[in-house]
């Protein structure tokens, strides 16, 4: 075969080759962002055995890429032997790990909730919030959005105060990125709590499901819906819901994970 000939070969091959990769680029399609809420009650299950790694199975079975995390202990003296959670959930699940204690400890630990994500944040945004026990929000900031996550009071009046606390700060927030938030809102859809959150968030996760379970089996009629994924309601339209539901985990928490996956259109 001639030099030239040779050449005219391999332009054409090239050529073929560069096609192809170009027709298989357009076939590749996005992938959602899966989403997590979970309350995992300081990793304590149904035998009240304080165990984490169970309940990083629970949450690496989901592949999470950012999950909301609530009744966390960090350096508990008595309930978790001392371990501090939030970091251990990030180290086992080879996240990054970031904490808000709503209840400080005197060893620089406390009881608050957790974001794990798979970006590391671009900053951080820990508010106080009322509560006879008290709570806390806890946003971080990545390139694309804001996520987090909190754990509202078991009082309804308190409830509704944090919402306002919470309304200023997501609007704030939401004026060049979408707000994600997840939590324990201890709260059904009808109430009051939910009312004024959908004044400003939407709701991705199923408010038909049953969330929270005490560890007692299911019973018609028995739904029990407190625990949400939302997204600041400006942002909601862009986005696509490819996926919702809870995991029936009886076992690892009396909650159940609630998972969403989104996708932007």
């Amino acid at each position: 075969m001639k030099m030239i000939d040779w050449l005219l070969v391999m332009v054409a091959v090239a050529a073929s080759v560069f096609c192809v990769s170009c027709r298989n680029a357009e076939k590749v399609q996005p992938v959602p962002v899966r989403v997590m809420s979970y309350n995992v009650r300081h990793c304590c299950g149904s035998d009240q055995k304080v165990d984490i790694d169970r309940t990083v199975a629970a949450i690496l079975r989901e592949k999470p890429d950012f999950a909301g995390i609530q009744e966390l202990d960090c350096r508990s003296p008595n309930r978790s032997d001392g371990v501090d959670q939030p970091a251990e959930l990030g180290r086992l699940t080879g996240m990054h790990a970031t904490f808000a204690a709503g209840i400080k400890y005197p060893n620089n630990g406390g009881y608050g909730v957790a974001v794990l994500s798979k970006e590391k944040p671009l900053s951080v945004v820990k508010l106080p919030l009322p509560g006879r026990e008290p709570r806390i929000l806890l946003l971080c900031e990545f390139k694309d959005f804001w996520f987090g996550t909190t754990h509202l009071s078991l009082q309804a009046t308190n409830r509704v105060k944090s919402v306002e606390i919470i309304r200023k700060v997501v609007e704030e927030c939401s004026s060049n990125k979408p707000v994600f938030l997840t939590g324990d809102w201890n709260a059904s859809p009808e109430s009051e709590t939910l009312v004024e959150f959908r004044k400003f968030m939407t709701v991705l996760s199923k408010e038909k499901s049953r969330t929270f379970h005490g560890f007692k089996p299911y019973k018609p009629g028995s739904e029990h819906c407190i625990d949400y994924i939302a997204v600041s309601s400006p942002s909601a339209s862009g986005l696509d819901v490819k996926d919702s539901y809870v995991v029936e985990d009886t076992v690892t928490s009396d909650h159940f994970p609630v998972v969403t996956a989104v996708l932007q259109k």
